[in-house]
């Protein structure tokens, strides 16, 4: 009913990354990142493995956006941490509303 009324949900919009991810081996891939989005911000890299969310051990690509949206809504600091090149790192990404990203449409 929503949609059809306002166009979209009516409850917080859920915390967007700017980053798509695969599962490989159980593990959580990023495969490319937004360009001026906050994982970009955050210095997360195309390669990276993400390992943990908020000191929890991520396992698989379903159990990562779970902890993701039980971290909040839009705007909530994600802290992450990454596997790069053999190192692990902590990432704080603050996350967005993915609809602030896209484009609107114009009225004329």
């Amino acid at each position: 009913d929503d949609l059809l009324t306002r166009g979209q949900v009516a409850r917080p919009p859920r915390p967007w990354l700017g980053a798509l991810s695969a599962e490989s081996d159980g593990r959580v891939v990023v495969m490319s990142v937004t360009e001026g989005g906050p994982a970009a911000k955050a210095g997360l890299r195309e390669g990276d493995v993400i390992s943990d969310i908020r000191d929890g051990a991520v396992d698989g690509l379903a159990d990562f956006y779970r902890k993701l949206w039980d971290s909040g809504s839009a705007g909530a600091e994600i802290p992450m941490r990454v596997l790069r090149d053999g190192r692990e790192t902590w990432l704080r990404v603050k996350s967005a509303d993915r609809g602030s990203f896209l484009k609107k449409p114009q009225l004329q």
